[in-house]
């Protein structure tokens, strides 16, 4: 998994979980001392894991709860490190899922072919509705469900979302149906 999103789990953890002295402790509950993520190298999908994990068990919160929490943080956030990849599509949540998904993930694949970047798209219902595709061999489906979260309440669009078949549960791919309430 690209540093990036390691960057944003600090970020997630100083802001939202106590501050530098709570992202210093899952570093050292996951083994690490100091250790600086840099952005475009890739590190070990069980590094994000067991933070994630650490970050759970200290805030007495189910791991689903916590990676969920997080997408919603870190969704925005994936627009302004990423701008290049939504110009002319960053406008509603819709346009950024259906645009943003494939078009980071096939460039960073470009850099990197042997990545198994996951994958991501939105199909269209209709003006208020979409069904969202993940699949991953990561199965990080509450992020993806609180990237959609988060991006809704970012452009200020109320959404329900509703995951009709998940990757965890068996299925060969989730599917978020998301409506425009």
């Amino acid at each position: 998994m690209y540093g990036v999103i390691f960057t944003f789990l600090r970020e997630y953890v100083t802001e939202r979980h106590g501050g530098e002295e709570t992202w210093q402790a899952l570093l050292k509950a996951n083994g690490h001392g100091y250790k600086m993520y840099f952005p475009v190298k890739d590190y070990p999908d069980e590094e994000i894991v067991g933070l994630a994990k650490a970050a759970a068990e200290a805030l007495d919160l189910p791991l689903e709860a916590v990676l969920e929490d997080f997408g919603s943080y870190v969704g925005p956030r994936l627009m302004t490190f990423y701008p290049m990849y939504l110009e002319g599509h960053g406008d509603n949540t819709f346009d950024v899922i259906e645009h943003a998904g494939a078009n980071i993930h096939d460039a960073l694949h470009k850099h990197k072919p042997d990545r198994k970047p996951p994958q991501l798209s939105g199909i269209r219902k209709g003006y208020d509705a979409m069904d969202v595709h993940y699949k991953s061999h990561r199965k990080l489906c509450p992020v993806v469900h609180g990237i959609i979260r988060g991006l809704g309440e970012h452009f200020d669009e109320k959404l329900a979302i509703n995951e009709t078949q998940c990757i965890l549960h068996g299925a060969d791919e989730c599917i978020f149906e998301v409506t425009k309430q």
